[in-house]
């Protein structure tokens, strides 16, 4: 975020000091003011809401609808949740801001809107389905599948620390993305001539990761990239769901 502010002649000690575990820099009394000063200021205008759906937006677009397709023996439901990308909030603002001690935390929440990884599993798990067998193992049941949960929500996190000692001072600050620790949950229903046969819910493990933006990385790029590597992970979820529910089918004795 500072490289984007502070004059160019403060550019290579702040791009060090983005993310280097430490760093010791001579401070001139104006300048401890003036970082200082910044400090505060730059926590109003960096890693924004406005700025992180800007960002969800010219990756996924800026609307989306839930875009449901069904074959003759899968059915998905799905709840509308509106064509607004995402939605994001401010985290709640930490500083310490001692005399020679600082410290800070703060960023933003991002929610994704459920129409997104509910059209990654839908066009996931028709063909794997297929690919499975499914259908034979339905015996002639229909299949109902109901998207419960999913995970949706990241946080986009600038924290760090800065210790002054007289003219110098040692630092540490990193910017991470960070998902909710939220599982996918799928409810399915097997209906025979439209009666309930079985149901159940199966649960799968989130397998997004906290990415940590590296030195000289621009965040925004990690943000992108974070959100490809969540896109597959839907996908591997979604066929994972599947192979669970083929194991729970299995046991049934034919209707």
């Amino acid at each position: 975020m500072f490289k984007n502010v502070l004059p160019v002649i403060l550019l290579n000690y702040i791009n060090s000091f983005q993310n280097a575990p430490k760093l010791m820099i001579k401070l001139s009394s104006g300048l401890f003011a003036a970082v200082s000063l910044y400090i505060i200021v730059v926590f109003t205008s960096c890693l924004t809401p406005r700025k992180i759906d800007k960002w969800t937006a010219a990756h996924y677009g800026t609307t989306v609808n839930t875009r449901i397709k069904n074959n003759d023996y899968i059915t998905i439901k799905a709840s509308n949740t509106g064509d607004i990308v995402s939605v994001s909030e401010k985290r709640k603002f930490k500083l310490i801001p001692a005399l020679i001690y600082w410290q800070w935390e703060y960023g933003t929440n991002t929610k994704i809107n459920q129409a997104v990884p509910t059209n990654y599993f839908n066009t996931t798990i028709l063909p794997y389905a297929n690919i499975k067998k499914l259908k034979d193992k339905l015996n002639g049941q229909k299949l109902e599948l109901s998207v419960n949960n999913v995970p949706a929500v990241f946080s986009v996190v600038d924290k760090g620390w800065v210790v002054y000692l007289l003219l110098w001072y040692v630092g540490n600050e990193h910017i991470y993305i960070d998902p909710e620790k939220q599982d996918m949950e799928i409810g399915y229903r097997l209906l025979k001539d439209n009666v309930e046969t079985k149901k159940g819910t199966i649960t799968v493990a989130n397998r997004n990761k906290a990415v940590e933006v590296k030195v000289f990385h621009s965040t925004k790029k990690t943000y992108w990239a974070c959100l490809d590597q969540y896109n597959a992970n839907i996908q591997a979820m979604s066929k994972e769901a599947i192979d669970k529910l083929i194991i729970e089918i299995s046991s049934q004795v034919n209707p």
